[in-house]
């Protein structure tokens, strides 16, 4: 992402960066803040149209669905989805070096607006989790809950997909989903936010469809193009997963004989190491991994029911081959 996706601020230039990305040589990781603050501070870099075009394309990258389809976020509405990216780690942001002999501001030395100061009173949020082709609701998902002084809680949808917070701070909270336990056979895509809220009854145990007590992760899924000299190792790390978590989530195993036959039957490993093991090489086909991400929903209103519909991910195609 860092090639093109670059902010200018003055004499200043930044680059973001996605969790994988490597730190580019001679920068170095700033501290962007969060909250309102960090709001105001991406919107006063979004009044420049090269810097708003950027934040655009991050913020539609994640695949943020509050806009309808071909309708342009305005600055202020991108500068909120972007903070929301900053602030739950899903970005990060690096300073390019200064040419020789040039002096600039460095991006947390600018001076902090303080928000509006407004009286707050205990308020609620609620949310619904959906089937956007049932209706019927999602329980077992957890989900990260940002809210507006920039505490955090986590929640888990009940029997009926919901969500209910009380006594919440006034301000709008981002949502971000959690990646604990994902396997492609329990995780869920994101298709839109919207809609009525669902009357349908909850799946039964042991009936068709969705079980009310099984665990479910929202996520967006990445395939990554394995190369020479990677491994499953420094693919995990690449992305913030442990090999553990990338072997579940790929094949709902972590035994190493099973993996090594997965590794063989679905990302088509054809070398091995002088232990024995698959490793990866750019003529593996198909050779790809898939890589679970969050899915965060920035900016949703208290004293609201917010609904986010959501579909079963593709199921993988096996890799087939003949001896």
């Amino acid at each position: 992402m860092h090639l093109r996706h670059r902010l200018q601020d003055g004499l200043r230039e930044y680059v973001i960066l996605e969790l994988q990305d490597l730190l580019p040589e001679d920068h170095e990781l700033v501290s962007v803040g969060r909250g309102w603050t960090l709001e105001h501070r991406l919107l006063q870099l979004a009044r420049e149209d090269s810097n708003l075009r950027v934040l655009r394309d991050v913020v539609y990258a994640h695949g943020h669905l509050t806009a309808r389809p071909f309708t342009s976020l305005s600055r202020e509405e991108v500068s909120r989805q972007a903070a929301a990216l900053f602030s739950f780690g899903l970005l990060r942001l690096a300073r390019a070096p200064l040419p020789s002999r040039t002096v600039a501001p460095h991006f947390a030395q600018v001076p902090e607006v303080a928000p509006p100061v407004v009286d707050t009173e205990p308020l609620w949020l609620r949310l619904q989790v959906v089937d956007d082709v049932t209706d019927v609701p999602i329980s077992g998902i957890q989900l990260r809950i940002q809210l507006g002084d920039a505490s955090e809680q986590q929640a888990t949808t009940d029997s009926e997909g919901r969500i209910d917070l009380k006594d919440v701070p006034e301000g709008a909270a981002n949502v971000l989903s959690v990646l604990d336990g994902a396997t492609l056979d329990n995780t869920l895509a994101l298709v839109r936010t919207g809609g009525p809220w669902s009357q349908q009854k909850p799946a039964k145990a042991g009936s068709k469809g969705r079980q009310s007590s099984s665990q479910r992760v929202l996520a967006r899924i990445a395939e990554h193009q394995v190369t020479d000299g990677e491994t499953l190792e420094s693919v995990a790390e690449m992305y913030g997963l442990t090999v553990e978590a990338l072997a579940k989530f790929n094949w709902g195993t972590t035994d190493p004989a099973e993996i090594q036959r997965y590794l063989l039957l679905e990302v088509g490993c054809s070398r091995k190491d002088t232990q024995g093991r698959y490793v990866f090489s750019s003529d593996d086909v198909p050779g790809i991994l898939r890589i679970p991400r969050p899915v965060a929903v920035p900016r949703m209103a208290v004293e609201q029911s917010h609904i986010l519909r959501v579909k079963r991910v593709p199921e993988p195609r096996p890799y087939l081959f003949s001896l």
